[in-house]
């Protein structure tokens, strides 16, 4: 299709009305670089990306911003909400959601060194992933750690997260211990103070009731010897998959377990093996007392 063409077609169905799902279907096709690089005038689609995102849909928020993106990297788009938008997606119903792969994929292009993204910027991502994951189900933690782990190999100024004490940094008093730096209700990534913060958040899943979540956190205090985590591998994680992989798992050494299974539990006959518990199992049956 000629780009004059393409243009005015998707010019004339931007600017007519539709409904959420026509909107949803038409962003599936404006979303792609190989679309939009048809088009002779692409900027076109900035106004129509934008009150996507303004609607408040998951759905059409996801690929407005992959559009927005691909039009402020190749077409130098000026469009300074880019990140505090990205920032405000990352919210309680995120984790939960069938979009949350989608996002992760997203969010990895879009804090990609060649981004030039400063520090501050990073460390606000970093800390809201690791804030979420406190309520997020299992599935989602063991995706989020590696991408956290992968941003922290990627800019290393952000490591001092890691192991800094939960009190003022820099400093030689302890009266504010407990105090978290951290404004969770700021929107502007870039101002929430999550550069002097820690990941005491992550430190906490390492006591989480899912084993493989409390061993995929480990790897946060460990020596970062691996280069990069491909997402891949932990994107597709349901409840289903972690069963399967519990279940399949080959134990490194037996489980402990009682070598020497008892006979009676209440009984006056004392054991073969112990010719004390005939005393001992007096004391205890006078401390009972049974009734029918």
């Amino acid at each position: 299709m000629p780009s004059s063409t393409a243009m005015d077609s998707y010019a004339s169905l931007i600017a007519a009305p539709m409904t959420v799902a026509q909107r949803k279907h038409l962003l599936k096709q404006l979303q792609s670089p190989a679309t939009i690089s048809t088009l002779r005038r692409p900027e076109i689609l900035m106004d129509f990306f934008t009150d996507s995102l303004d609607m408040g849909d998951l759905g059409l928020a996801v690929p407005a911003l992959q559009g927005l993106f691909h039009l402020i990297t190749s077409r130098n788009l000026d469009y300074p909400s880019f990140y505090p938008r990205l920032y405000a997606l990352l919210d309680k119903d995120l984790l939960h959601s069938k979009y949350r792969s989608r996002v992760l994929r997203h969010l990895d292009v879009f804090l990609a060194p060649q981004n030039h993204l400063p520090a501050a910027t990073i460390a606000s991502f970093i800390k809201r992933l690791s804030r979420l994951c406190l309520f997020a189900p299992p599935s989602a933690i063991v995706a989020i750690v590696p991408f956290i782990y992968n941003l922290l190999k990627t800019y290393p100024t952000t490591t001092f997260m890691i192991h800094r004490p939960p009190y003022p940094p820099y400093t030689k008093f302890k009266h504010n211990l407990g105090n978290d730096p951290f404004n969770p209700t700021e929107s502007n990534p870039q101002l929430t103070n999550a550069i002097d913060s820690s990941l005491w958040e992550l430190e906490t899943l390492r006591s989480h009731y899912h084993p493989t979540v409390a061993s995929i956190a480990r790897i946060i205090s460990e020596q970062f010897t691996k280069q990069q985590y491909n997402l891949e591998d932990f994107l597709d994680h349901g409840y289903a998959s972690l069963l399967e992989s519990d279940l399949t798992k080959k134990d490194k050494k037996p489980p402990v377990v009682e070598y020497k299974i008892p006979r009676t539990i209440f009984s006056e006959e004392p054991s073969d093996d112990d010719a004390g518990s005939h005393e001992r199992m007096d004391r205890l049956l006078d401390i009972w007392d049974f009734e029918c």
